[in-house]
C-alpha cells in the first residue's frame, strides 16, 4: 500500500468510529506540507479528538500488522508499514516547566492542537474522508512565500522547546525556506535554553541538517543565530584562526562539505568532509618566510573525533571510520606526487583498507582553489591515482587467488604444520608479489621461503 492508500484505508476505519462518538480523525502536519511542495513523505501523522489509542489498535488489526507502539502519557501511538510511519495522537494542548522541554499534557481541540506545533507549514489539517484543507495559521501562504514562521509568538515557542530552534534551522536548510525576522530574533534571544535539550535530540537534528542538498546552509545558520558554539564548538572553533595570510577555515570547511554532498548522500563522508580540520585551530603556528602552517593537524583531528562522536552518538564503527579518513585525508595528495611507487600505494592501502575510495573523495572535496586550472589539474592527479589503486587492487586479486604455491608446498619447504600460521605465510607471499618483492612463480617463491625462512613477518 502507498501513502494515500493506507490513508484511505485509515478514513475507512475512523469515520464509523467518529459517528459513535469516537471524536473526529485529522491528516496533519509534514503529510499535508510536502503534499502541496510535491515532496515525497513517508511519514503519516493523525490527529483525534478523543481516543487515539484505540483507533491506532483498530487499525492495525485490520491491516493485519502487529499492534501499534503506545505512549500512554502523549496518548499516542507509533505504526509501521516497510517505509512508512504512521503516528496517532490525541488532540492536546501542552504547558511546559522552565527547566524542562517535556510538556504537561492535556486533552484540547483540534484549534488548540495546531496552535502548540512548532511552524504554519506544520499547522495544516484535513479531516479524514474529506478534502478541504483547515489552515488557521496562513501555513500554505507560508509556503508560496517560502517562509519558517511559528502560529504563536515566537519567542515562547523557543521558551517552551527549544529543540524547535534547530528545527527551524533544519526545515530552512532542507526546503530552502527564509526565515521570518521575528522568528530569527526569538532564537538568538532564546539560544542559551538549548541547553536544557538532550545530546540525543540536538544530535538528530544536526546529523539531519548534513542530509540536506546543501548542508552548508544549515551550518551557516547556526553561526547567524549563535548556536554553533553551543551544538558544534569544533566547528565555530575553525573562526579562532583568523588572520588575512592565513585562509578562512569555516569557509574552507563548508566549501568541502558542499562539495561532498554534491557527490554522496554518505552521512559519514559528509560528517568527515566537516570534521577533517578541526585540528588545524589548536596546531596553527605562524613560521616566518613559510606562512601559517598546520603539522599534524590530520592526526590532532582524528583523536578529537572521538568525542565528536560521542556528542553526536555515532555508532563507534562510524567514529573509527571518520576518524581514520581525518587522519589519512592528506595522503592521497601525497600519492599524487611524481615517482610515487607502487609499494608506497600498496601501503597506504593496507593501511586504509575499505576506506581509500571514501579518502579520495574527501580528497577531491578539498580541493578548493579559486584557480580553476589548479583545481582541474589537482582532481585530474587525484583520477589518476583511482585508477591506479583499482590496477593494483585487481591485480593483488589475481595474486591472491593464483599463488605460484599452495598451502602443502609452503608447510614442506618450511616444515611446519597444518594451522594458522601456513595461512599467515601465505598472506605475506601474496603482498610480497603485490609489491614485487618477488615474482609469483614457484622457483623464484620456493627461493624467497627458504632465504627469509623463520625471518619472514608472518
Amino acid at each position: 500500500m502507498n501513502e494515500k492508500e493506507i490513508i484511505n484505508k485509515i478514513a475507512e476505519i475512523a469515520n464509523p468510529l467518529t459517528s459513535a462518538g469516537g471524536g473526529a480523525a485529522y491528516l496533519v502536519g509534514g503529510y499535508l506540507r510536502d503534499k502541496i511542495l510535491r515532496r515525497v513523505c513517508h511519514d503519516i501523522d493523525i490527529v483525534v479528538e478523543g481516543d487515539a489509542l484505540s483507533l491506532a489498535k483498530n487499525v492495525a488489526k485490520s491491516l493485519k500488522i502487529p499492534p501499534p507502539v503506545t505512549y500512554q502519557r502523549f496518548g499516542t501511538a507509533m505504526i509501521r508499514m516497510e517505509k512508512t510511519t504512521i503516528e496517532f495522537a490525541t488532540a492536546r494542548k501542552e504547558s511546559y516547566r522552565k527547566d524542562s522541554r517535556k510538556p504537561k499534557v492535556s486533552p484540547a481541540t483540534l484549534s488548540e492542537d495546531l496552535l502548540r506545533r512548532d511552524f504554519t507549514i506544520n499547522c495544516l489539517a484535513r479531516r479524514l474522508g474529506e478534502k478541504e484543507i483547515i489552515d488557521s495559521f496562513g501555513g500554505r501562504a507560508d509556503l508560496r512565500a517560502k517562509i519558517i514562521r511559528t502560529p504563536t509568538n515566537p519567542a515562547k515557542t523557543f521558551y517552551d522547546d527549544p529543540l524547535r530552534m534547530l528545527r527551524a534551522v533544519r526545515f530552512a536548510t532542507k526546503l530552502k525556506f527564509q526565515i521570518e525576522p521575528k522568528t530569527k530574533k526569538a532564537i538568538i534571544e532564546n539560544r542559551e535554553r538549548i541547553g536544557i535539550v538532550s545530546t540525543e535530540r540536538i544530535a538528530d537534528e544536526i546529523l539531519l541538517i548534513l542530509d540536506a542538498k546543501i548542508p552548508s546552509r544549515g551550518i551557516e545558520l547556526l553561526k547567524e543565530f549563535k548556536l554553533l558554539e553551543i551544538v558544534l564548538p569544533k566547528i565555530a572553533a575553525l573562526r579562532d584562526v583568523n588572520d588575512p595570510q592565513c585562509k578562512d577555515l569555516f569557509a574552507h570547511t563548508l566549501i568541502v562539505l558542499d562539495n561532498m554532498a554534491r557527490m554522496k548522500k554518505d552521512r559519514t563522508l559528509r560528517l568527515a568532509a566537516l570534521f577533517h580540520d578541526i585540528g588545524k585551530p589548536k596546531t596553527a603556528k605562524y613560521i616566518s618566510g613559510k606562512g601559517w602552517t598546520f603539522y599534524g593537524h590530520q592526526y590532532l583531528g582524528a583523536k578529537m573525533m572521538k568525542s565528536v562522536g560521542f556528542r553526536l552518538k555515532l555508532s563507534a564503527s562510524d567514529t573509527k571510520k571518520i576518524g581514520k579518513i581525518i587522519a589519512y585525508h592528506l595522503h592521497p595528495h601525497w600519492l599524487t606526487r611524481k615517482n610515487v611507487t607502487e609499494r608506497a600505494i600498496f601501503r597506504f592501502l593496507r593501511e586504509v583498507g575499505k576506506e581509500w575510495k571514501g579518502l579520495l573523495l574527501l580528497a577531491t572535496s578539498d580541493v578548493t582553489s579559486k584557480n580553476r586550472r589548479k583545481v582541474e589539474e589537482a582532481r585530474s592527479r587525484l583520477l589518476e591515482l583511482e585508477n591506479r589503486i583499482k590496477e593494483i587492487n585487481r591485480r593483488r586479486r589475481a595474486a591472491r587467488f593464483k599463488l605460484a604455491l599452495d598451502g602443502h608446498q609452503i608447510m614442506e619447504i618450511l616444515g611446519i604444520k597444518p594451522g594458522p600460521e601456513v595461512g599467515r605465510v601465505k598472506s605475506e607471499l601474496e603482498k610480497a608479489v603485490v609489491e614485487e618483492r618477488v615474482k609469483n612463480s614457484k622457483r623464484e617463491l620456493k627461493k624467497y621461503l627458504k632465504q627469509k625462512g623463520s625471518g619472514l613477518n608472518i
